[in-house]
């Protein structure tokens, strides 16, 4: 089990820089490099929404929204393959104990 990272331009005029952590026991982390704001989330409050040639990842609790990145397609799903590779990891780690 493994952190797995990737760099990300983020969709908009500034377009800038996430750094993104899929930590296998069921968080990403989200540092925004000009920023240099850091975001955490569990995998459970992650939702991906499609829209034309974008993918919006919304962080929220219940109805209110934490955070959110606007993210190309193929980024979007490289990085929803990434959540559910180590998802699938951490079950087969936990059932193997």
């Amino acid at each position: 089990m493994l952190v797995e990272q990737r760099d990300f331009t983020l969709l908009g005029k500034n377009q800038r820089h996430a750094h993104i952590s899929v930590i296998p026991t069921g968080q990403l982390r989200v540092n925004i490099l000009e920023d240099n704001a850091e975001q955490e989330a569990e995998f459970s409050q992650l939702w991906f929404s499609k829209t034309g040639t974008k993918t919006l990842l919304v962080c929220r609790d219940e109805s209110k929204v934490n955070w959110q990145l606007d993210l190309r397609n193929q980024d979007a799903k490289e990085l929803e393959h990434l959540i559910e590779s180590a998802q699938e990891d951490y079950e087969i780690l936990m059932r193997d104990l």
